[in-house]
């Protein structure tokens, strides 16, 4: 586990082994990497982040994943692999489960609705985009999220 304040100074526990948490996730973060670029969303007022958002009733969250993903950014995502739990401390708390997946295909005609759609970042660029990322996306955990990534990625390829 491990233990940080977010930027918004809310505690945040991450939880690297599926449902050590003790709180069922209601939401979900995808982050989707394509073996050099990361998909990313375009929040008008937040800026780039993974997508994600809140399982809707009776949806599981891994359905939640692949709904998102879709609705912020026209990409359909598969092969989902549990990353983490973040667990927010709000009140009350809740737990995001962060996926990794794959890009499986991209919608052309994708009509955008809660945000300007898809974008890519290069993994090379990530540092020198800092300013465009959302709060949420340049804090510690999620720095730490993307590496674990990233190294599941290398292991899985080698």
């Amino acid at each position: 586990m491990f233990t940080y304040k977010d930027r918004a100074g809310q505690r945040i526990d991450l939880f690297w082994e599926k449902d050590q948490a003790r709180i069922a996730p209601t939401h979900v973060i995808v982050a989707a990497f394509d073996g050099s670029r990361w998909l990313m969303t375009v929040h008008p007022e937040r800026g780039l982040e993974w997508p994600g958002g809140k399982a809707e009733p009776g949806e599981t969250i891994e359905q939640a994943a692949v709904r998102e993903v879709y609705e912020e950014t026209g990409i359909t995502a598969g092969n989902l692999v549990f990353v983490a739990d973040y667990v927010v401390h709000a009140d009350p708390p809740f737990c995001k489960r962060v996926f990794a997946a794959n890009i499986l295909a991209a919608n052309e005609n994708f009509i955008r609705r809660e945000t300007e759609g898809a974008a890519f970042l290069a993994e090379s660029d990530w540092e020198k985009s800092v300013a465009k990322l959302s709060r949420h996306m340049s804090d510690e955990g999620m720095d730490r999220i993307r590496k674990k990534v990233l190294a599941d990625e290398r292991k899985r390829n080698n």
